[in-house]
């Protein structure tokens, strides 16, 4: 749990957002694998959910690494190296994806791509909550 004490807040409230939105998406997914869309079980529905959302903490660990570090480099090197992260960003995700898709039976692909959407929610409520907090500051002359 060091890796987690060791990102920002925003980086910390976004990764509670993805925890709070898996159980959310899950109890949403297992009900519409059940009733509504019996093509998927919900097992590996729960997998894939899971590999998804722990893809999204994962890329949020990597970005906030990967922007604390080009901080400390050259315009141009910093732009560089923000690409190359990037991309192996994005290699992650299009791994993830082709696992799910070849291992359908233990990985549930409409799971996996729940959870890694879910990183655009997680996001918007990071925004809202930080903001949150900065109205509910009390104002430094005491009013």
């Amino acid at each position: 749990m060091r890796w987690y004490r060791e990102l920002s807040i925003t980086a910390q409230i976004i990764c509670k957002a993805l925890a709070v939105l898996y159980l959310v998406l899950l109890a949403i997914g297992l009900v519409v694998t059940f009733f509504l869309y019996p093509f998927e079980k919900p097992l590996p529905f729960a997998v894939g959910l899971l590999a998804g959302t722990v893809l999204s903490v994962l890329k949020v660990v990597l970005l906030e690494k990967s922007l604390v570090k080009s901080m400390d480099m050259d315009g141009k090197i910093a732009t560089n190296y923000s690409n190359v992260q990037m991309v192996a960003r994005y290699f992650l995700t299009i791994i993830v994806l082709f696992l799910a898709a070849f291992f359908r039976n233990v990985i549930g692909l409409f799971g996996t791509v729940a959870g890694i959407l879910a990183l655009q929610p997680a996001a918007y409520i990071a925004a809202w909550r930080i903001r949150k907090l900065q109205l509910d500051k009390p104002s430094p002359s005491g009013e």
